[in-house]
């Protein structure tokens, strides 16, 4: 069972705690996302070569 089906589990089982749930999805979907930009982007950036022009 993945964190979403803990929450809306946890969702059915007490709908007054609706907003917890929800921010715990959220700080989730942020962490994954900045894993993603970090994965994807930052560590391909540091493959670029760089080198100092000499004439």
């Amino acid at each position: 069972m993945n964190l979403h089906e803990k929450c809306l589990l946890r969702y059915l089982k007490n709908p007054d705690e609706l907003s917890y749930s929800t921010e715990i999805l959220k700080l989730n979907n942020f962490i994954l996302e900045k894993q993603y930009i970090l994965k994807n982007f930052v560590a391909k950036s540091s493959t670029f070569n760089y080198t100092d022009r000499i004439e």
